[in-house]
């Protein structure tokens, strides 16, 4: 089916970005939506948007602009019902009746039939239009490929208008409510003074990618790139208190498990996935640090691997700690797939071996999940600054889940978010151990601010 994206009636900070967004996942149309606009104003939008997707613009006010910047055509209405003269360019229409339908779908490319559902933008705009009303319309012919269904839409809906002959749907209230609501993202890990693991990874990450950050810290750690200076466990009491907290405050999207250091936490944590049942958990199982500093009692290890591990939907070892699980070592191609089927088959979840730990100018992590191999070569970056690459791949992952996309695809947006995160600190020296990551590679600071202009 087509997909057609009407803006919010006003403007809002960053709205550029978000239509651009739209146009590169491939919808059919965007329709620039903007009752009380000037023209200026209009300009001064489409001027962000890049002039590949003019042809895709479809707008609903100042008709002129429509030849001025060769986009698509204009949208007719109850503000603007006619075309002034000598216009050309295509020509779609709003109705709210298979009268109003009849009457225009031949004159147009497609027209809107709204409301189909309850509306999602407009508070008492209430559907007007039933099943067996809809149905008798597309028997009739009225309903056909060239009528788009507005009003209320949701993904969900794809099916039941599809089966009622409308050839695409107009979103609006619904794809502006996601797209301006950062998904909730969960991190329960440790707390890493030094600013470049654990909890403080994990925020830096779901930040940048768009995501809200809420936390519950299991230990507190004095520790630097160099090494683990001394962990002070948080009780298993307040460690629950602080996942109920969240979960019955907050629309959790997606967990991230890092450091749980004892066997009574992991019991704490268990008994908190079973209860709230997140609908995505990762669990990086945090054991030994990059600087070689052990991060989980050895007592836990058991209870990590019985009783927390099955109920998580991805966990993402790295080489060392994949080996330890594994029980050998794991040195060639066929080591790793070999381990890692093994691993998902007695955990019974999707498990990703990290191959950072890897030698050699290639690294390849690799998934298996619902019975498939998924790999991820990478070229290896020379560098030390690599404290905290554990957590932030599976925090990045968690982050894209929440986005919506699927997990193969979230593991590929999250490796090539972390090898540029990478590349950006390669060079940077905060520390004479292991340094962290740039997890803001793409922020304006007012340095290159400065010395870009």
């Amino acid at each position: 089916m087509k997909i057609i994206v009407i803006t919010r009636p006003y403007f809002f900070e960053g709205e550029d970005k978000y239509i651009t967004y739209l146009l590169e996942q491939g919808i059919y149309r965007l329709h620039i939506r903007k009752p009380h606009a000037s023209e200026k104003e209009v300009q001064a939008l489409l001027e962000k948007i890049p002039q590949k997707y003019y042809a895709q613009v479809v707008l609903h006010e100042h008709p002129q602009l429509v030849e001025k910047y060769q986009l698509q055509g204009f949208h007719l209405n109850s503000r603007c019902p006619h075309l002034p003269d000598g216009y050309k360019g295509g020509v779609s229409r709003s109705c709210h009746s298979l009268e109003e339908v009849v009457l225009y779908k031949d004159q147009c490319d497609y027209v809107f039939l709204s409301p189909i559902f309850d509306s999602i933008s407009k508070e008492g705009y209430g559907s007007t239009f039933s099943e067996e009303t809809l149905q008798e319309a597309y028997k009739q012919g009225i309903i056909d490929s060239k009528v788009i269904a507005l009003g209320g839409i949701k993904p969900e809906h794809a099916s039941y208008l599809e089966a009622n002959g409308f050839g695409g749907m107009a979103y609006l209230g619904y794809v502006w409510d996601k797209l301006q609501t950062p998904p909730v993202v969960l991190s329960i890990a440790g707390s890493d003074s030094s600013g470049g693991a654990g909890i403080q990874a994990d925020m830096k990450t779901i930040s940048a990618l768009g995501g809200f950050a809420t936390t519950v810290i299991t230990a507190i750690t004095a520790q630097n790139p160099a090494g683990v200076q001394g962990i002070e466990p948080v009780s298993p009491t307040m460690v629950y208190s602080q996942i109920q907290a969240v979960m019955t405050g907050m629309p959790v999207a997606c967990v991230k498990i890092g450091m749980v250091y004892s066997s009574e936490i992991i019991e704490q944590i268990t008994r908190s996935l079973q209860e709230y049942k997140p609908n995505f958990v990762v669990c990086d199982p945090v054991m030994i640090s990059t600087s070689g500093s052990p991060l989980l009692n050895l007592d836990a290890i058991q209870a990590l691997e019985n009783t927390l591990f099955p109920l998580c939907h991805l966990i993402t070892p790295n080489l060392n700690e994949a080996e330890h699980l594994y029980g050998s070592k794991i040195r060639t191609a066929d080591d790793t797939k070999l381990a890692v089927k093994t691993l998902s088959e007695k955990y019974h979840t999707a498990v990703l071996i990290n191959g950072g730990h890897q030698t050699g100018e290639i690294i390849q992590d690799v998934l298996y999940s619902n019975g498939e191999y998924h790999f991820y070569p990478s070229a290896k970056v020379e560098t030390t600054n690599l404290h905290g690459t554990g957590c932030t791949l599976s925090s990045a992952i968690a982050t894209y889940v929440a986005h919506g996309l699927a997990l193969p695809e979230a593991i590929n947006a999250a490796k090539q978010y972390i090898e540029q995160a990478i590349i950006a600190s390669k060079d940077i020296k905060l520390s004479t151990g292991y340094g962290p990551l740039n997890h803001f590679f793409g922020v304006q600071t007012p340095l290159k601010a400065h010395l870009s202009l």
